[in-house]
């Protein structure tokens, strides 16, 4: 083979290779980009190549070392360009990946802030909804501290309505001894015999001037003397059954002056608190209920622990509790039929309470009943009952600072109902 020839060929495949090498960066560049090719080096070393292959053609051992040098290192920068290719083929796939990721990332997120925005409004409408119903509970707490004083302005005047009936129910029954001994007495003054006295007094003053002799020898007169010891007998007699009808009477006036006294001192304003004994307070009770008691042929038993302290208390709210309390003990004794009606009122202290507890021997109550005894409306009585007592007996009891149970051990059991009252409440009001 000529000189010439392979200067040629040397030159022709260096160009080719250069070539190769030129096109291949140009797909790369446009493949990949011009940034991530650094198409500008292979385009420096292709232009020198191609400037040195026609001014160098005739320079056959230079120009085929030159030729030799370019296609080897057009071979390495082939070799290297495929390798970045491959590089380049795996960093697309990667971002590819990346961007599958971020895309799905922030579909993720978007889903996620739609769930977000979503709850969002949820936990608004709910925060709202709480709001109201805050509002709401707010309201209907005002409205039942309105009705609980309305009640309780209810149950005091309920509870005076009860005062004031039992002292009338007791005046009358007190009334009506009164009566009969007043008829007693006018029966017994018009049965006096006045007018044989008159008579008498008459005869001795028609023989006034000469009244021995009337009296020694007249048949009249005779009788006079013993008419007169029979008669005196007769007024010492009928002095003694009207003193003693009077004395009754005064006796019944008292106890009407006692009760109307009673009625006068919780008649008065309540909602002050007063340093009192409770066994008072429960005689007080007793004392109202005392003839409407013996009238039904109920039985009171005292039973008062010794040495009992007195508490400040609004003494009118417990004869309330109390005066409800004996009312229901003689219904329930006496819709018992039994022949022994007993109720007893049993006084006590201990935890820092004093205790009133009202028992009776009656029909009792039920288990199921025992549960809502305290409910408004609610009553186990047949005829009369409205059920308001025992459960404004229980406000009034709170009010105190107290508390109203109520314990049974079933149907013909009987009832007890037990007042706590604190020794010490928390707020006092003394009346001056």
């Amino acid at each position: 083979m000529s000189h010439l020839t392979v200067t040629n060929l040397t030159s022709v495949t260096s160009g080719l290779l250069q070539c190769a090498v030129f096109g291949y960066g140009l797909w790369l560049t446009r493949s990949f980009g011009t940034a991530r090719v650094g198409w500008s080096l292979v385009s420096i070393f292709s232009v020198l190549a191609l400037l040195r292959v026609f001014p160098f053609q005739n320079g056959f051992s230079f120009g085929v070392q030159v030729d030799v040098i370019f296609s080897v290192i057009a071979l390495l920068l082939l070799a290297s360009m495929v390798q970045l290719e491959m590089l380049l083929r795996e960093r697309l796939q990667l971002e590819s990946v990346r961007e599958e990721a971020r895309l799905e990332l922030e579909t993720r997120i978007g889903i996620q802030t739609a769930e977000l925005t979503q709850v969002n409004g949820e936990l608004r409408q709910t925060a709202e909804r709480l709001k109201a119903e805050v509002e709401e509970r707010s309201r209907m707490q005002q409205e039942a501290e309105k009705i609980h004083k309305e009640m309780l302005i209810v149950s005091r005047q309920a509870g005076m309505s009860d005062v004031a009936t039992g002292v009338l129910h007791n005046v009358g029954n007190v009334l009506n001894s009164v009566n009969v001994s007043a008829n007693l007495v006018a029966n017994h003054v018009q049965e006096l015999k006045i007018n044989r006295l008159n008579d008498a007094v008459r005869l001795m003053q028609q023989n006034a001037e000469d009244l021995g002799n009337f009296i020694m020898h007249d048949t009249r007169g005779k009788q006079l003397p013993n008419f007169l010891q029979q008669l005196g007998k007769h007024l010492s007699k009928e002095q003694s059954l009207l003193l003693q009808e009077m004395e009754f009477v005064k006796t019944k006036i008292e106890h009407i002056k006692q009760i109307v006294a009673t009625q006068q001192d919780y008649g008065r304003v309540s909602g002050v608190a007063e340093k009192v004994r409770v066994i008072d307070l429960v005689e007080d009770l007793l004392r109202i209920h005392k003839v409407e008691l013996e009238e039904h042929n109920v039985h009171i038993q005292r039973e008062y622990q010794p040495d009992l302290p007195e508490i400040s208390v609004d003494k009118h709210k417990v004869l309330q509790i109390l005066l409800n309390l004996t009312s229901n003990a003689k219904h329930a004794c006496m819709d018992s039929r039994r022949d022994k009606k007993l109720v007893t009122v049993r006084v006590t202290n201990g935890d820092g309470r004093i205790r009133v507890a009202v028992g009776d021997n009656g029909v009792g109550i039920s288990a199921e009943n025992i549960k809502k005894i305290f409910n408004h409306g609610f009553t186990t009585r047949k005829k009369g009952g409205h059920g308001f007592g025992l459960h404004s007996g229980a406000l009034a009891a709170r009010e105190l600072g107290g508390a109203l149970l109520a314990q049974s051990d079933g149907p013909d059991q009987g009832a007890t109902f037990t007042l706590e009252l604190p020794l010490k409440p928390k707020h006092q009001t003394y009346e001056s």
